[in-house]
Formats: C-alpha cells, structure tokens, sequence
C-alpha cells in the first residue's frame, strides 16, 4: 500500500499506525513530512477507554464501586437524576451531550464543573439525564466528564497528572499525554476539505472524553497490556476486572441509536476477520483513530490520521494490516509493510483558516459505535 498516495486522496498528510501480531507490536508506522514514531496525534473518544482502565484501577484499590451512584462524588455539583459509574462506562446513563467541539487556542477554557453545567466558557450544553438510568443505551461523552470530575474529587490532582501517574507512565507510554498545554511533536488537523486548523488543532479540556495525544505505538503497548491481563499475567487491573470491561453491559436494553456492536465498559465489542475484539474509535476536528484489539489471537491494530475525511482510508488499512495479516504469511505481510517518515518538516505553509468549533454540531465527533 502506498501510504503517501493513500493520506493525499483523503486530505490528509500524517498517520500513525501500530500492528499486534501473536501479543507482540510487530510493525509501527509513521508516514508525513517530519513525522515520526513519536508525533503525537489527538486519539479523541479512544480516550474513554484508556481513562476506563484509570477508573477500574480506582475500582481494585477499593476507592469506588461500579455500582456506586456517581452524585455523592461530585461534591457540590447538583447532578439532575442518578446514575451509576457502571452506567456512565457503558453509556446506558441516559446522560445527553454526545461529543465536544473543543476551543481554539486561545479562547478560555472551562473546567470541569463549567462543561458539566453548560456554563461559559463553555461551548456546549449541560450534561443532563434524558433517559431512565439502565433502560437505553445512548453515547453520551457528557457522562464520561461526569465520571472525569468524579475522578477529580477522589484523586485531589488534576485529571492530566492523574492519568500520568495511574495509567501513562506504568505503562511506558511515554509520547502519551492528557495535558493540554504540549508544544512539540504534534501533528497538525485538517479539515475534510483539507484546510489545516487555527494553530494546527483545536484544544479539548474533556479530557475523559476526548484529550488524549498518543502515538499508535503508545495506544499499541496499551492494548497488549490488556490483552496479556486477559490471558493471566499482571498487569494494572484485576483479570476480573478486566473480563467486566469486555463483556456486553446491555444485552437486554433498547438502543436509541443504531450500532452493530455490543458495549463493554469503555470499549466496543465486535466480530473482525473471524475473530472477537475489543477497541474504539474516535473522531475530533482535524483527526480520525481507531483501536481494535483482538479477544482471541493476540492481533491488534492502532491507526491515527489528521484528518475529518479519513475514515475509508482507516477502514482500508485495518483490512489491510488484520483482515490481510490473518490470511498473509508472516514474510509477505512484513514486506507490506515497508514505509517510514518522510524527510522533510512538520506543518502547513497554508494560511490557517477554518471554521470555529461552534459552526458545527457536536455529534461529528467521538463516532458513535457502527464503527467495523
């Protein structure tokens, strides 16, 4: 495959890219002009997942119960209706507000109490209960910065150096980073015109939902992490909490919005290339990734690109690096493989112009589940 080729018919220039094969990172990739292993790129909703593992980690040290209702952790945040961490994990909350638009850098950015209750600066709407708890299933980022502040109240740190010390830094995702603030190695976001962002990306105070800057490689280590848990080596989480996030949590409950896969806590559950796996997807301006990892064979695959029109391309390469790795010989799919950074640097000599984050609707981002 012709990565180069592939990026520019999608308005895309950068991608990163990760492969699993027997429960080992068998191949990364990083394709664009001063793009490297260690550009980071914005994961979007795949933070939800990782942040899942920070709150299962809360969970095994005693410090709070997927069946605790999440208000009396919220301190004095008034919370309309009731609802269980487990419910915010699997998006069968009944909370609103499906995704985030971020903000320019710049603007001024809302904590986490001001995005829960709609208040400036925050640019989007109050997380509030729309449905019975436990009766339907509909994808609700605003639930997961519910259980974000949840988190903040038990920790005591802010949320970024508590995702470093809890999940980040055990697992050696060094490129990895919640933070808002970082400066180098970062890939630019381009718009599905190709118009590159206001200052490259636009920033995401929803942590939980939507924050995370990783590498494929990085979101690679993280998912064999919990593919060996699965298969009984030690690791951040109980096995029993491990087999709690990747097993369907709404077998029995209406759901609002279609979707072809099953909910685990954090996580989508599907049927790829003959086998089960576990993973998510996500879309901010200016970025699309995707995560899958495999319940059965020890095969994964990580993909990031910058870019709001890139999704046949990620489904192109997933066929290409799972679908075909699991039908190839090992020295055919290797030299498939062959593609590194282009010399060269980062960025867009193009003037940064593109609409505000406002200008569209929310639900563009952190993709709703018929993801394949």
């Amino acid at each position: 495959m012709d990565f180069k080729s592939e990026l520019k018919k999608y308005g895309a220039s950068a991608l990163s890219a990760a492969v699993i094969r027997n429960f080992q990172i068998a191949d990364t990739l990083a394709v664009g002009n001063g793009i490297n292993l260690h550009t980071r790129f914005q994961a979007a909703s795949i933070s939800k997942m990782v942040f899942t593992i920070a709150v299962l980690r809360l969970v095994s040290e005693g410090k709070i119960n997927l069946e605790d209702e999440v208000g009396p952790y919220l301190n004095d945040i008034p919370l309309q209706g009731r609802a269980t961490v487990r419910q915010i994990l699997s998006h069968t909350a009944g909370f609103g507000v499906h995704g985030f638009d971020g903000y320019r850098q710049g603007e001024r950015l809302p904590t986490t109490a001001q995005i829960i209750l709609g208040a400036p600066p925050a640019n989007s709407p109050k997380v509030v209960q729309e449905y019975t708890p436990g009766e339907h299933w509909v994808y609700s980022g605003g639930g997961f910065m519910v259980l974000q502040k949840c988190v903040e109240n038990i920790s005591g740190i802010p949320f970024a150096d508590f995702m470093e010390q809890t999940v980040l830094l055990p697992l050696g995702m060094a490129d990895s980073a919640f933070r808002q603030d970082i400066r180098e190695n970062m890939a630019d976001g381009y718009t599905a015109d190709a118009v590159p962002l206001p200052g490259g990306h636009y920033l995401m105070p929803e942590q939980a939902a939507a924050g995370l800057w990783t590498t494929a490689a990085d979101l690679a280590r993280f998912g064999l992490h919990l593919q060996n848990i699965l298969r009984g080596k030690a690791g951040l989480i109980p096995l029993a909490l491990m087999q709690q996030m990747v097993t369907p949590q709404h077998r029995d409950i209406l759901k609002l919005e279609n979707t072809s896969c099953q909910t685990g806590l954090g996580c989508y559950l599907k049927q790829l290339y003959h086998s089960s796996y576990f993973g998510h997807s996500g879309g901010n301006y200016g970025f699309l990734s995707r995560a899958n990892f495999s319940l059965q064979n020890g095969s994964g695959c990580c993909i990031l690109i910058n870019s709001d029109a890139a999704d046949p391309l990620i489904e192109k390469m997933q066929d290409f690096f799972i679908g075909a790795g699991e039908k190839c010989p090992a020295s055919l799919r290797s030299r498939k493989l062959q593609a590194g950074p282009s010399p060269g640097r980062g960025g867009s000599s193009q003037p940064l112009v593109a609409q505000p984050p406002s200008s569209a609707p929310a639900a563009h981002h952190h993709h709703p589940p018929q993801e394949k």
